[in-house]
């Protein structure tokens, strides 16, 4: 998809850890058990995502390929017959050992960065004119991953365009210049609705270069992306030169 675009464009974010990242999200996603869980749903899901982020051109390390074909192997495992020797194992476990181990590894660090930490700055007053750089969400509001964005983005693609079509288009379009639209629409509004900066009658191409225009600028610290936990809608927050997003946030508007 590069040659819709001015010049080649691709996206990286450090946010995106790894492949058990992405599986992790699924299984939580889809109410999967670790121990049980549908290979072929959760290896569809999985190709499903990488073909998206491909499309995207956004970067990502040849695990995530790696784990693309294991999951292929231990669904055409899943597909022949059953062995006659009972020791045998399930193909699955395969994949769920090292789940169950990162999911503990993920807990614990979790518990250890939730800890006070000696020596530090929790009590410390700032300095005159200083401002926080993280600040707090708003009640019911949770920073959003890639992970939700992707998904939220592959929603709007599905609710669009529900049959596959050709563009033939080639109007050269500019990352770039979509950032500057996006900025201008939070410059009117203390935030917006994530579907909110795709226009209806928009194509294909135009759509992946807003989305790329909203990771690029995630990126680089100039918004911040926040979901709302009981309706997983996502808004966008400008962040200020200072480092701090605009506080207001419309919950009738969910």
């Amino acid at each position: 998809m590069n040659h819709l675009f001015g010049d080649q464009y691709a996206v990286k974010l450090d946010i995106f850890e790894g492949p058990m990242d992405l599986l992790v999200h699924l299984v939580i996603k889809h109410d999967m058990d670790i121990l049980d869980i549908p290979i072929a749903e959760i290896t569809e899901q999985y190709m499903a995502y990488l073909e998206l982020l491909q499309a995207l051109d956004i970067e990502f390390a040849g695990d995530f390929l790696l784990m693309a074909s294991t999951l292929t192997h231990i669904k055409s495992r899943m597909l022949l017959p059953p062995s006659l020797n009972e020791e045998e194992e399930d193909p699955r476990m395969e994949i769920a050992r090292p789940l169950l181990a990162y999911l503990k590894m993920k807990q614990a660090s979790q518990w250890l960065s939730d800890q006070d930490m000696l020596g530090s700055t929790t009590f410390a007053r700032p300095e005159c004119g200083e401002s926080t750089q993280t600040p707090a969400p708003h009640e019911g509001l949770l920073e959003a991953d890639l992970m939700d964005l992707v998904e939220a983005f592959r929603a709007l693609m599905a609710s669009r365009y529900k049959e596959h079509t050709v563009d033939f288009s080639t109007e050269k379009l500019s990352v770039d210049e979509r950032i500057e639209r996006v900025a201008q629409k939070l410059m009117s509004k203390s935030s917006i609705l994530f579907t909110d900066l795709f226009h209806p009658l928009e194509s294909k191409p135009e759509l992946v270069v807003t989305f790329l225009a909203i990771l690029e600028m995630a990126k680089q610290g100039r918004l911040r992306i926040m979901q709302h936990v009981q309706s997983g809608i996502i808004r966008i927050f400008a962040v200020t030169s200072q480092g701090s997003h605009h506080e207001s946030y419309e919950t009738t508007s969910l």
